[in-house]
């Protein structure tokens, strides 16, 4: 073992804990559609959890890029919390035991940090290692999500079409940490799930609950859907009323739907066509024309929460009275659908659009 190793985290009332699968995810990497975020978020909320280890962040982050987070109540600075590292142990609906790695993705010590968890994962019996993502696609929201699978030996491949060539991507800690235990004899294997390229900035429950369900096949567990699977729902039920009420988008989501369909008749993959993309005019506006789209969806789905958050503030009995006690500043107006509608056409004519955004995630 790294003679510093320890010192990268502390023992928690878990330690020690036994189980053969380890699942793997950081915040922060690829992750379309916050799918694997809320996939691990799904397991951690929904299943009876204990902490193994929680790692040193002052020693694996770089707090600029991953900014603690101060809050200040009256005027007074009452709590700093800094990002967090975390190895739990999780049991699913059956008890069956897993390690659950999650937390801020580090910014350095890639290879202590990796031995680290190696040296762990054996002392656990881990036999396989797992890891969940979202990938942004060319398929459209109307139908299932597409999981592909990646493996660190071929032998962890289930029967799926071949790649018709390699792809280099910048690669992210999880796929990382499974090619540094696979050298040490624990194969990994990462499910990736097909985001709208349009829904990639945008929370996509489908493609969360897709990955649960593959990594319970895969895994041979009993993991909890239903509270995506109704975000889900009411997304699907959200957007297809703004598809309704915009042609150029129903023209582009029927496009898509149409290639979906002749890649899975004919028996082939959607392709993840963002990893490892080249620049090229046609790839500049397909990324122009998700902008447009998600920034018109996100905006909308932002709206339909709102409006369900006014209703039911106002139908609290302290609502009009806290209301007019208090009148505090307001806070700055976030976009409208129509704004967004607006900045958008303002775009295509090549015109500023009015100022720029800020990032919606951290890439």
């Amino acid at each position: 073992m790294d003679p510093t190793a320890h010192d990268l985290y502390a023992d928690g009332p878990a330690a020690g804990a036994k189980a053969r699968i380890l699942l793997i995810h950081f915040d922060g990497a690829i992750d379309a559609g916050g799918a694997g975020r809320m996939a691990v978020a799904q397991m951690l909320r929904s299943l009876h959890n204990e902490r193994v280890a929680t790692f040193d962040p002052d020693a694996l982050i770089d707090y600029r890029s991953h900014r603690p987070v101060t809050t200040v109540e009256n005027w007074v600075s009452t709590q700093v919390r800094v990002p967090e590292i975390a190895l739990d142990l999780v049991e699913d609906d059956m008890g069956h035991p897993i390690l659950v790695l999650h937390g801020a993705e580090p910014d350095a010590r890639w290879e202590s940090f990796a031995r680290v968890v190696g040296d762990i994962a054996e002392r656990a019996g881990v036999e396989i290692t797992f890891s969940l993502h979202g990938v942004p696609s060319g398929v459209p929201h109307t139908r299932p999500t597409p999981v592909h699978v990646q493996a660190t030996d071929s032998s962890l491949l289930p029967d799926q079409t071949q790649m018709a060539n390699y792809m280099q991507f910048p690669s992210p800690l999880s796929p990382f940490i499974q090619m540094r235990l696979a050298q040490r004899g624990i194969g990994g294997i990462a499910l990736l799930g097909a985001v709208p390229y349009y829904m990639s900035d945008t929370g996509y429950p489908a493609a969360a609950s897709a990955l649960l369900r593959s990594l319970s096949k895969f895994a041979d567990l009993s993991l909890p859907v239903g509270d995506l699977e109704q975000g889900a729902a009411q997304d699907q039920e959200a957007i297809e009323k703004l598809v309704e009420d915009n042609p150029e988008i129903s023209h582009t989501v029927g496009a898509l739907e149409e290639h979906y369909d002749a890649w899975r008749g004919q028996g082939g993959a959607v392709p993840l066509s963002s990893l490892g993309k080249r620049a090229t005019a046609t790839a500049a506006e397909d990324a122009k024309s998700a902008k447009d789209i998600g920034d018109v969806i996100e905006a909308y789905l932002a709206q339909v929460t709102r409006a369900k958050d006014v209703a039911v503030d106002e139908s609290a009995p302290h609502a009009r009275g806290a209301a007019s006690a208090s009148a505090p500043e307001e806070p700055a107006r976030p976009d409208t659908l129509e704004d967004v509608l607006a900045r958008v056409e303002a775009r295509r004519r090549g015109e500023d659009g009015g100022g720029t955004r800020a990032p919606r995630h951290r890439a």
